[in-house]
């Protein structure tokens, strides 16, 4: 009989956060008391997270990570082109995240004022190397030459356009996602495939100064 695999100790204070959330009604300001909350160790849970901030991150940058396994485990999405991964990606995401819908209501409200989370995540979501982000043709070659590419920023702005659209939509069984989804993605790949692309293109700039070292759920 095989040994069972151990947690990750990262998903465990994750799974505090969201518990903490869920019972309190509100977000923690401070590790301690995230840590005094689901009973941890205050070094230990330093040693999984340098910050609160940190853990946030990571706590919303799982679900995307487990959108992307999906995607890359399915044998045929390889075939598609750019833009049908994309969208498949997308209803991918809102599907992990539709267990958590209460939870993430409640984060994302907090959130999405703080300019400091949101640089930071978009920050660390641009430099992971996501299948659903990938971006092909000659365009993206160039800028990946350099670092920069404002196209895998475009498609993560967008999933995150998505996923604040998504917790807002009170139509019956989700349609207005599924046309919002349809809608803007098949917007999002003619602007850019063509000109439009160097509107976005400091922003790209943006994310290649900043510093190398992000969290990755590797």
């Amino acid at each position: 009989m095989g040994k069972k695999k151990k947690t990750d100790p990262r998903i465990e204070l994750i799974d505090h956060y969201k518990k903490y959330v869920s019972s309190k009604g509100k977000l923690p300001k401070f590790i301690m008391e995230l840590a005094e909350y689901g009973q941890v160790d205050f070094i230990e849970f330093k040693k999984q997270f340098k910050s609160l901030e940190e853990l946030e991150v990571a706590l919303l940058l799982w679900y995307f990570k487990n959108a992307n396994d999906l995607l890359v485990k399915d044998k045929q999405a390889d075939e598609w082109d750019p833009k049908d991964r994309h969208i498949a990606f997308l209803y991918l995401l809102i599907e992990s995240m539709s267990k958590d819908e209460a939870f993430l209501h409640e984060f994302i409200d907090h959130k999405k004022s703080s300019s400091t989370f949101t640089t930071k995540f978009m920050y660390v979501l641009n430099k992971q190397d996501f299948e659903a982000i990938r971006t092909d043709g000659k365009m993206t070659e160039v800028f990946d030459k350099i670092s920069i590419n404002p196209k895998k920023a475009a498609l993560t702005n967008h999933a995150l356009g998505v996923i604040i659209f998504y917790l807002r939509d009170k139509s019956e069984d989700k349609q207005d996602t599924d046309a919002f989804i349809e809608k803007t993605s098949d917007l999002l790949f003619r602007l850019t495939d063509t000109s439009t692309l160097q509107s976005i293109f400091d922003l790209g700039k943006f994310m290649a100064t900043r510093k190398n070292e992000v969290f990755t759920w590797d």
